[in-house]
């Protein structure tokens, strides 16, 4: 007979089967990290399946690569916590929350690790697009970053500098130019080595943005859009609106060949870069597999941490390397990528 109350034990006197231990020393700590950890994941995983447009969320969006860390860290936490755990009924679902969140995260930045099958086929020319930061990177190492490109996009630019590019001998390297000649110097310029034809700004936006083709030998006619949309910290909405002008300049170009170049104040899983990559546009570090390649901030006493300087090209062309290009003054690396046409 049970007395009310108390509690069937059985033979030899150990616990009752529906007895709970007591919580295992840490164990909340390890929940309560998890969820910590999870939450801040949970948000930037939702931000990549449905882009903010707004330009506070764009801020918080630019850092939707970090979520992988962030959920990696929580799945550890549950993982341990799961195998102390007495009940694991709602631990397993949060784990298997996470699991999902977390592999959303890697098939979306996994495939800029692996190399892309598009090859480069025949000659190639050098690429340089670097932010300036108002003029004042070291014009010294400008030049010397800029030795193995033929075409170059530098944003954010000013007269003092172009004044000293000229002086240390830029324009024998770079007789053309959208943007440095013919009056105002223009704060986003285009410098090659070989002509440019059919050049025009782009729009009215915060900085200056230019459409024009380069006719580059053994490869011929190849459209570029320099670029350099404003940063959500400019407000009113003009990050979306800027980014909107830029893909309609996009579309207007997709006859080909394509690159777009310069400072994107987007990283690739911002809403309109995926719209730049849907109408088929791919960036220089995905299509090498240069994986997660940040350009900013630079010359920090922390490492870069997002990637919003870009090179992107439509199907005719391909990429055959890509490297980030240091320069002091700037807070902005270089990208430095060698683009031919596709097979």
């Amino acid at each position: 007979m049970t007395v009310a109350g108390s509690t069937t034990r059985p033979p030899g006197g150990g616990p009752a089967w529906d007895t709970v231990g007591p919580s295992r020393p840490g164990q909340s700590v390890l929940v309560t990290l998890a969820v910590v950890l999870g939450v801040p994941g949970l948000v930037l995983t939702a931000m990549r399946v449905l882009p903010p447009a707004d330009d506070a969320a764009a801020l918080v969006a630019a850092f939707i690569p970090f979520a992988v860390p962030l959920l990696g860290l929580s799945l550890l936490c549950l993982l341990v916590a799961l195998v102390r755990a007495h009940r694991r009924a709602a631990l397993a679902v949060l784990l298997g929350v996470v699991v999902l969140l977390l592999g959303a995260q890697l098939a979306w930045q996994l495939p800029y690790v692996v190399p892309d099958d598009r090859r480069v086929v025949g000659a190639t020319f050098g690429l340089l697009t670097l932010n300036t930061y108002r003029g004042l990177a070291d014009p010294a190492q400008v030049l010397a970053a800029a030795q193995d490109a033929d075409v170059v996009v530098l944003v954010e630019v000013t007269p003092a500098l172009v004044a000293s590019l000229d002086a240390a001998g830029w324009r024998d390297r770079f007789p053309h130019d959208v943007g440095a000649t013919g009056g105002e110097v223009s704060n986003t310029l285009v410098f090659s080595r070989h002509p440019l034809t059919g050049s025009r700004r782009l729009g009215s936006g915060s900085f200056d943005q230019w459409s024009t083709t380069v006719d580059v030998p053994q490869v011929g006619p190849v459209a570029l859009l320099a670029v350099h949309p404003c940063n959500p910290y400019c407000g009113s909405g003009r990050w979306a609106d800027e980014h909107a002008g830029l893909r309609r300049a996009v579309e207007a170009g997709l006859d080909g060949p394509l690159v777009v170049a310069g400072d994107f104040n987007a990283v690739v899983d911002h809403g309109p870069m995926q719209e730049l990559h849907r109408l088929g546009l791919r960036s220089a570090a995905d299509l090498v597999g240069a994986g997660w390649a940040p350009t900013y901030p630079a010359n920090r006493t922390v490492p870069p941490l997002i990637a919003i300087d870009h090179v992107l090209v439509d199907p005719a062309l391909a990429v055959a390397d890509l490297a980030r290009v240091p320069v002091d003054g700037t807070d902005h690396l270089g990208l430095l990528a060698r683009v031919g046409r596709s097979s």
